[in-house]
């Protein structure tokens, strides 16, 4: 099962991050020799980004290739090195559940509003759910990445 949602995250990622660059390229060629500019691709590709950070983010995690600075963990004991990499994770986790807990507030104000997007008119909940989704993957891979990092002593 974990091999299936790793092929999902990062096909996922690849495929959000081929559609940004057909959609951008294909508006720059479109003003370029049609003068005509396709206003939608913005909204498209912003929503895109959207979920191309988060995702990122999580499998980022999952690879534990988040930024890091080492130079002052590197210097404690195994077990203060655990102790910083839970504190670590779970400032993480609480930041994720926070960002959940309010982004789905936002996607309920939008459907109680019936906002539309500008360019499409398509409710702008279709659009808001990347939060709440992407910061619910950000927290499984965290959390994820936290339990390694404690199991194997803290880095």
């Amino acid at each position: 099962m974990s091999k299936l949602f790793d092929a999902i995250e990062d096909w996922f990622l690849a495929i959000t991050l081929g559609a940004m660059l057909l959609l951008n390229f294909g508006n720059v060629l479109s003003r370029y020799f049609l003068n005509l500019s396709m206003s939608f691709t913005e909204e498209i590709t912003t929503n895109l980004f959207v979920w191309s950070c988060f995702f990122g983010a999580a499998a980022a995690a999952k690879r534990g290739a988040h930024l890091g600075l080492s130079l002052f963990t590197d210097m404690l004991s195994a077990k203060w090195q655990r102790v910083c990499a839970l504190f670590v994770t779970l400032l993480a986790l609480i930041m994720f559940a926070v960002i959940i807990w309010t982004s789905i507030g936002m996607v309920q104000s939008q459907i109680a509003s019936k906002q539309t997007t500008p360019a499409l008119g398509i409710p702008e909940w279709t659009m808001g759910i990347a939060v709440p989704v992407g910061a619910a993957f950000c927290f499984v891979r965290f959390a994820q990445a936290g339990w390694l990092a404690w199991r194997k002593g803290g880095n």
